[in-house]
């Protein structure tokens, strides 16, 4: 590949089904009732991706017509390699449009600005629909997806390289696998926009490579939402923002910014009563 671009990833009836499942939030955490609802309400994960940035306003158009061509297409999906190129690059003819750095799942739908979360979410949603296995795979700086094919083989669906993102060849498979070595991404450091890049202040450095679920994509979305508050100083949105994606995906950087940022908090309330 030329390039890999790297992107950083209700009613009181339902606050109390929420709190049955953990989750003890009011509705001064969102943004909202539109948030609040999709996130309390028993949400499937596509419910939760759309939740960040909520709005009765998400215009999914371009994503029904984009499965509406697919359906009509799976019928000839014995042939995988082939309808596993056309979910990709279909994809980015009628949805995923332009890469934008911290784009959101609704903004993909809505103008087809999309990053690495959000485009991996679209494809996820795909292969779920057309019955493919896949990992989305988690790194320090980057997701991607990993799709396992007839016998040993794996493809790679990197959202945001429209016209090579789709890797089959397995040599290169593998060789995109291992840039998420610790070597590699270590040297690669400055050319970076990291995915949570302010978690190496928190926690051991070490080279996260972990398969997550379409849900925990949506608490890493909610995550490097509050990634991005935490970075134009709004301590107050980014602990919202975390403790929703504490929630949904309890990792270890989620849980080591959110511990820091209660702590912060914790300490200037004590300043304000003195």
């Amino acid at each position: 590949m030329k390039k890999l671009a790297f992107c950083i990833v209700v009613l009181f009836a339902g606050i109390c089904h929420a709190m049955s499942q953990g989750w003890d939030f009011d509705s001064s955490m969102f943004e909202n009732t539109t948030e609040q609802r999709l996130f309390l309400d028993d949400p499937a994960p596509m419910d939760l991706l759309m939740a960040l940035h909520a709005s009765t306003d998400v215009k999914t158009g371009q994503l029904d017509k984009l499965i509406g061509k697919l359906d009509k297409r799976s019928k000839r999906k014995a042939y995988k390699e082939w309808f596993l190129s056309e979910v990709f690059y279909k994809a980015h003819q009628y949805v995923l449009k332009e890469y934008v750095k911290h784009s959101s799942f609704n903004e993909a739908l809505t103008t087809g600005s999309y990053d690495c979360v959000s485009g991996s979410a679209i494809y996820g949603l795909l292969l779920d629909r057309y019955g493919f296995e896949y990992e989305v795979i988690e790194t320090d700086y980057h997701v991607f997806l990993l799709i396992h094919g007839e016998g040993d083989r794996r493809y790679i669906y990197e959202s945001t390289e429209p016209r090579a993102g789709f890797i089959k060849d397995q040599e290169a498979v593998n060789q995109y696998i291992s840039v998420f070595n610790t070597e590699v991404i270590n040297g690669k450091v400055d050319q970076l926009a990291e995915l949570g890049s302010v978690t190496s202040q928190f926690s051991e450095e070490s080279t996260i490579y972990a398969s997550i679920s379409l849900r925990e994509l949506a608490g890493l979305q909610y995550y490097n939402d509050a990634v991005h508050h935490f970075n134009d100083g709004d301590k107050e949105m980014t602990y919202r923002q975390l403790a929703k994606a504490k929630a949904i995906y309890p990792s270890e950087r989620v849980l080591s910014l959110y511990e820091y940022i209660a702590a912060i908090q914790e300490e200037e309330k004590k300043l304000a009563r003195r």
